[in-house]
C-alpha cells in the first residue's frame, strides 16, 4: 500500500486537516499535500513526526520496495517480524545518520547552485555593461 494514502486516510479518520497535520508536524501544508499525492516519498523524520500524530507506525507500512532499498543501502536484510527492539533502535539510529548526512549534501549541493546562479548573473551584468561602453564610445557619445 502507498504510504500516502494510508496517511491521508489515517488523517481523515482522526478528523485532522492538512493544516493541522502539517503544523503539528512542523512540515509545511505543501509536504503534506504532495507526501499525500506520493508526489514526493516522506523523509525518515517526517515519516516519525507524522506516525506519532497520527499514532500510527507508518514505518511498518512503509511499502515494501522502500524496505528494500534501504536494506541495499544499509546492507542489511529488513524484517520487522524477527528484529530485536535493541535492532531496531540501532537502524532507526542508523537512518538518521544517513538522512542527516544526505540532508547536508543537499543543502552544499543548494548553495553552490545558488553561488552559480549569482556568479553568472554578475557576469552577465559586467559583459552587459561592457558592451554598452563599446556602443556608446563607438557612436562617439563618450569622449
Amino acid at each position: 500500500m502507498n504510504i500516502g494514502i494510508v496517511i491521508k486516510e489515517v488523517r481523515k479518520q482522526k478528523g485532522l486537516t492538512q493544516l493541522d497535520l502539517s503544523e503539528h508536524a512542523n512540515l509545511s501544508v505543501r509536504t503534506i499535500q504532495r507526501i499525500e499525492n506520493n508526489e514526493v516519498e516522506p523523509t525518515f523524520y517526517s515519516l516519525k513526526s507524522i506516525s506519532k500524530i497520527l499514532e500510527i507506525d507508518l514505518q511498518e507500512i512503509r511499502n515494501e520496495n522502500s524496505l528494500i532499498f534501504t536494506s541495499k543501502i544499509l546492507g542489511i536484510h529488513l524484517n520487522d517480524l524477527t528484529m530485536e527492539p535493541q535492532e531496531k533502535a540501532s537502524l532507526e539510529l542508523r537512518l538518521e545518520k544517513i538522512e542527516l548526512h544526505l540532508s547536508s549534501i543537499a543543502r552544499s549541493r543548494n548553495i553552490q547552485l545558488r553561488n552559480r546562479k549569482i556568479l553568472l548573473i554578475s557576469l552577465g551584468i559586467i559583459v552587459a555593461a561592457l558592451i554598452i561602453v563599446e556602443l556608446l564610445a563607438a557612436l562617439g557619445v563618450l569622449a
